[in-house]
């Protein structure tokens, strides 16, 4: 019996790990999304490169520094920002960035710099679930013949997970927008 439960916990453990991996890069490639399509855009310049620790023991990481300027009613400002610590650049090299104008120096986006950590978070969400899916079949006594076609199910499973998701937080995304503009016209 306890190996039994054994099982199904690391099964279940696996595709909610995935699941929660494959949530993250979704939460990502929307807040970039709306960035992109509510922000402004700019070109920002490679100013520096920042070394970071992030540990005693771990390696340095080399990390990217831009500037970009924000023009208000106040006037220009001037902003410095870090891109990830895949972004590959050169100093001097100018990168389009969008950046949300009421908070330009937290909230920002460089599309052809900051791309490749939600496509490995995606990429590994989607393989672990198959994996939990096909895991959880074969303890559940499947017939080994049909591994491929769990393994189809399975990942099309995780792209529908991802859909559900897209849904969801679209859906609670409108319920908001829609008190909103109940609140706003009551004032």
């Amino acid at each position: 019996m306890l190996e039994f439960i054994g099982t199904y916990f690391w099964n279940a453990f696996l595709i909610l790990i995935s699941s929660i991996a494959i949530y993250i890069s979704y939460s990502v490639h929307k807040e970039q999304s709306k960035l992109k399509k509510n922000g402004l855009l700019t070109e920002a310049k490679m100013i520096d490169i920042s070394i970071e620790n992030s540990g005693d023991d771990s390696p340095s990481v080399k990390v990217p520094v831009f500037t970009f300027s924000h023009k208000n009613e106040y006037g220009t400002k001037s902003y410095r920002v870090k891109g990830k610590t895949n972004s590959s650049a050169k100093i001097g090299e100018i990168t389009p960035v969008y950046y949300n104008p009421k908070n330009p120096g937290e909230e920002y986006y460089l599309p052809k710099k900051d791309f490749l950590m939600k496509y490995l978070i995606l990429i590994f969400g989607l393989f672990f679930f198959t994996l939990g899916i096909l895991n959880l079949l074969k303890s559940l006594h499947y017939s080994t013949n049909d591994y491929f076609l769990y393994a189809i199910i399975s990942f099309f499973s995780g792209l529908f997970l991802l859909f559900l998701i897209g849904r969801i937080s679209y859906f609670l995304n409108l319920k908001s927008i829609k008190k909103s503009r109940v609140r706003a016209k009551l004032k």
